[in-house]
């Protein structure tokens, strides 16, 4: 649940508008430190299309991550997680997340501003009993372009991205393309909303299916300190297939708090 691109990080508040306070240069921050704890519920946790199971699944996430600037127009992250997924009922959709990524990002001069990426992630799910469910390796490229809105820190993102992986167990190998938009609004200095939208299709080499999958999303987000935030969410998401027994419609909704130090 987690998405293909990194979210846009509100600026401090004494940089907040348009106006400019002469200030000591700081550092730029290059390695965060991230932990969150939610809770959410959706109408659909098997993601069927009958016989829908609704429940409440509680998440937790750490992560690491290092984010170098090469030069002005190039930019290099690292980065390690793991999410531990635990569902009130449905016991048997319990799993573990483990992930490593790497990623460039490059901003070309004389390119209408157009940011470009690539990146590769290692994933691994395990059951509650720790056994694998799934390995892959996934490599991305793409592209995307912010818009700035008005004169305050609001934003509108457009772009599109073309995923491979090899996965095992091979069934679940696939390839994807997607286009994406999103709008982020700096409501006032400790408080934001954004809103998502992706559509993409799924093409599936051992399992023998295209599906096209589309996810609506909106997010608030309060400050509650420098290094601490209270977040709510809620996302619909729709899939049809070829083979219909992958259809599905699926409302998820929940909140939670998130930590993220920086140095």
């Amino acid at each position: 649940m987690a998405l293909a691109t990194d979210d846009s990080e509100a600026s401090s508040d004494d940089s907040f508008g348009t106006q400019v306070i002469l200030k000591k240069r700081e550092r730029p921050k290059t390695v965060s430190l991230t932990g969150d704890v939610s809770v959410f519920f959706t109408d659909n946790a098997a993601l069927t299309p009958n016989g829908k199971i609704d429940d409440v699944f509680f998440v937790t996430n750490a992560g690491a991550s290092w984010t170098p600037r090469i030069n002005p127009q190039l930019e290099a992250q690292l980065n390690a997680h793991a999410s531990i997924f635990r569902y009130g009922s449905t016991s048997a959709l319990d799993f573990e997340n483990l992930g490593l990524g790497a990623a460039l990002f490059w901003t070309p001069q004389h390119f209408a501003d157009i940011a470009l990426f690539a990146r590769y992630d290692f994933i691994e799910l395990l059951d509650r009993h720790s056994d694998e469910i799934l390995r892959d390796h996934e490599f991305t490229v793409g592209g995307q372009k912010i818009f700035a809105v008005g004169r305050s820190q609001s934003f509108f993102t457009l772009g599109a991205s073309v995923t491979g992986d090899i996965a095992e167990p091979s069934s679940a190998q696939r390839q994807m393309a997607a286009i994406f938009a999103g709008y982020h609004w700096q409501i006032t200095r400790t408080f934001e909303a954004e809103l998502y939208y992706r559509l993409a299709g799924y093409f599936y080499n051992h399992a023998g299916h295209a599906d096209c999958n589309q996810v609506v999303s909106g997010s608030l987000r309060y400050r509650l300190s420098r290094n601490a935030d209270l977040n709510g969410f809620v996302s619909f998401s729709s899939n049809r297939s070829d083979k219909t027994r992958f259809d599905y419609n699926a409302v998820t909704a929940g909140g939670g708090i998130a930590v993220t130090i920086r140095f």
